[in-house]
């Protein structure tokens, strides 16, 4: 497994992750020099080992897949290890436990928070502080900057941000609150070259 340093530097250096739905998109992704890390939204497990055999090709790239939304893994300890053992470096999930499976497996993982309130921050926090994921995606990326300083006190993890973006000032406004990089599944934000 790559190191939690080399995904968060990456991330960094992205700005834009990829957040794709279809799986014959990551071909196209993959083949993108200035993206660093993608999500897999969507798929199914009968496809993953195809899907990790292009990403072979790209070592210096990070795939994650969005486990809550793979269809055909159970959600349990033992669909984690299968992932593991597929090659699949990491996972995005709301679901904590999933979150521990992955890390007890040496795998990557994000825990993705909906932040609809201040009671979800605080919620939140707490599931950080015992889980320690690698990252966080917190949805949706427009959450006002308090809401961003806030986890930034609270924590040294590297802060994604996912939905609502539609245009790069979107994307700008997003990234100029304090978040690390913004996830989007809209193709026209993968073409963003951010520094």
């Amino acid at each position: 497994m790559k190191n939690r340093d080399a995904f968060n530097n990456a991330l960094i250096k992205s700005k834009i992750v990829p957040a794709v739905k279809h799986p014959e998109d990551l071909g196209e992704v993959f083949n993108m020099p200035w993206v660093s890390v993608i999500i897999l939204l969507g798929g199914d497990l009968n496809g993953l080992e195809e899907m990790l055999k292009v990403r072979r090709k790209y070592p210096e790239k990070f795939l994650l897949a969005h486990i809550d939304l793979l269809n055909g893994i159970g959600k349990d300890e033992s669909g984690v290890r299968y992932l593991k053992r597929l090659g699949l470096e990491g996972i995005v999930s709301v679901k904590w436990q999933l979150l521990r499976y992955a890390k007890e497996n040496k795998m990557l993982t994000v825990q993705r928070l909906f932040l609809v309130d201040s009671e979800a921050i605080r919620t939140g926090l707490k599931v950080i502080k015992q889980m320690s994921p690698d990252a966080i995606e917190i949805m949706p990326a427009s959450v006002p900057k308090f809401a961003i300083d806030e986890l930034h006190k609270a924590t040294a993890l590297s802060i994604l941000g996912g939905g609502l973006l539609r245009t790069e000032e979107d994307v700008h406004k997003a990234l100029d609150n304090g978040l690390t990089a913004v996830t989007s599944s809209r193709r026209n934000l993968w073409n963003l070259h951010l520094t």
